[in-house]
């Protein structure tokens, strides 16, 4: 039987790291993160509900479970089915902002309450089980900002990130939590550490949860991305660090995602709706944006504000292989943008083939 990586000395397991780090190519101080990034989601995973009514989502479940960007990633965006949290929610389009604002306001609170009552204490037992020091808690929202309630796992790192990180790679993991939608489309899905692929003789935390589809993902990243273009900054609170939103976009439109996606127009106007009733920032009308009206590359400011964001990504290796230029990134984008577009306009116009007889 394999040894467990929690059972090794600290000096074992910094050794471990540096072995794995040469021969998988990305730092061994992300390596290090990856592992606590796994770790989460397998304790997650032991609660058979939470198995059933979590989706993994965002770009770190591109990275973990789908293998489509190489952007080590190191938060963990979940969704908690809507249904299982609030049984009786009525999902239909709201009729107008104060219902949909009511529904909102009722949904954060009761997720608030459920992330304390149920995934903290949950993470808390298995960290207390494994024995390493390390804290976990929730996330003190900002005043008069609406943030998702998120876990906050702090370890004490083995190998530091280097100055020249530019503080991107921290000792510490953020779970974020969403329950706005079902998270369908989703499969489930596994995952495993990056180490554990150099290391087979060591036992590496795993997991397999349900994961959301790539074309939801993408989806919901352009929005995020429309909205961030047309308001000149972006607007979760995180400050800097956004920049992977693009490289993202870009990486799922290589893979052939981002058509697809759009070719979806049932699922792209569930994401839309979803937007709609549950993140509304007048005067964005996400109907239209996903409907041929994306903006995928700021302007001004805004432009600026990214370049140096995605400079300072792509110098904290979070990159594995050599990143693309900024202004390549950006004409990518462009390109991007336009196909969105067409896709979405061509889509929307096809009328159904007339039936057999008629």
């Amino acid at each position: 039987m394999a040894e467990s990586w929690f059972s090794l000395s600290p000096d074992d397991q910094r050794e471990a790291l540096e072995v794995a780090a040469a021969a998988s190519g990305w730092p061994a101080y992300l390596l290090e993160k990856d592992i606590w990034v796994v770790w989460a989601l397998q304790s997650l995973g032991t609660d058979e509900q939470l198995l059933a009514s979590l989706t993994f989502k965002g770009g770190t479940s591109l990275s973990k479970a789908h293998g489509l960007i190489e952007r080590f990633s190191e938060d963990v965006d979940l969704t908690l089915n809507i249904q299982h949290l609030w049984p009786e929610v009525d999902l239909s389009p709201a009729a107008n902002p104060s219902q949909a604002q009511a529904r909102r306001k009722a949904a954060d609170r009761k997720l608030r309450q459920w992330v304390q009552e149920i995934p903290l204490p949950l993470l808390q037992r298995a960290a207390a089980a494994v024995g390493v020091p390390m804290d976990l808690s929730l996330k003190v929202a900002e005043p008069d900002r609406r943030q998702p309630p998120t876990i906050v796992l702090r370890y004490q790192p083995l190998v530091a990130a280097p100055e020249g990180s530019f503080g991107y790679v921290r000792p510490t993991v953020l779970l974020e939590f969403n329950a706005h939608c079902t998270g369908e489309p989703h499969g489930a899905m596994p995952m495993t550490c990056e180490a554990a692929t150099h290391l087979t003789m060591l036992a590496f935390p795993s997991a397999q949860l349900l994961v959301m589809d790539p074309k939801r993902t993408f989806l919901e990243k352009a929005a995020a991305v429309h909205v961030a273009c047309r308001k000149g900054g972006w607007g979760s609170g995180e400050g800097d660090r956004y920049s992977r939103h693009w490289y993202d976009l870009d990486r799922l439109a290589s893979a052939g995602i981002a058509e697809a996606a759009m070719r979806d127009r049932v699922l792209a106007m569930e994401v839309a709706q979803h937007k709609e009733d549950f993140w509304r920032k007048p005067p964005i009308d996400y109907t239209q944006a996903l409907s041929g009206d994306l903006q995928l590359v700021p302007t001004g400011d805004g432009l600026l504000a990214l370049e140096a964001d995605y400079i300072a990504m792509a110098s904290s290796g979070m990159l594995r292989g050599e990143a693309p230029a900024f202004a390549d990134l950006m004409e990518r984008c462009a390109w991007l943008e336009q196909m969105c577009n067409d896709t979405a306009r061509t889509s929307a116009n096809k009328k159904a083939p007339p039936k057999a007889g008629l």
